[in-house]
């Protein structure tokens, strides 16, 4: 049997359809008769994801601040979650994560690890993350928001306006 068929359709193929083919493929790997057939198609799915990745990364990179989170969040829309911990921290500029947790009826810095979470999902769609400045590892809540030295988070100012342009503003306390 022909593989070119399924060559020619990976740039047509979803994300569900290639890892199906992806997984075919490797469970062919270690047979001799279709060893080097399977290894042709894994090698043309990881060549389409890198040119795939390239063409976003161009996309992206032309993009104002503000343009790349409204595509990132249109692309991926914010679960429930993610709308919350967004929301505490453009309601509650200046505390720590553990303010921002207690917030939301947390404990410890659980705020951190779903904002970064958040992140880190759309990272390919907005920017890669700097190094941590205290652990050889990404800081992926450093893309969307600034953390102090006096130990408090706030939005950076182009993200805050996408954020609103998307509905996210910070909710007026006390009379107007």
């Amino acid at each position: 049997m022909s593989i070119e068929p399924i060559l020619a359709a990976i740039p047509t193929m979803d994300a569900k359809k290639r890892a199906t083919v992806r997984a075919n493929a490797e469970a062919k790997l270690g047979h001799p008769s279709s060893g080097g057939d399977a290894r042709r198609v894994i090698d043309a799915l990881d060549a389409r994801v890198e040119l795939e990745a390239n063409a976003l990364s161009k996309h992206v990179s032309q993009l104002p601040v503000a343009r790349r989170v409204i595509e990132a969040f249109t692309h991926l829309p914010m679960s429930e979650t993610e709308h919350r911990i967004t929301q505490v921290l453009i309601d509650n500029p200046g505390l720590s994560s553990e303010g921002l947790s207690q917030k939301l009826g947390w404990g410890a810095q659980s705020w951190h690890m779903h904002f970064g979470e958040m992140c880190k999902n759309r990272e390919a769609r907005l920017w890669p993350a700097d190094n941590a400045a205290v652990r050889n590892a990404a800081f992926f809540s450093g893309i969307l928001a600034e953390w102090s030295e006096d130990g408090g988070w706030k939005m950076k100012p182009d993200v805050a306006e996408a954020f609103s342009a998307l509905g996210l503003k910070a909710k007026r306390l006390g009379p107007r």
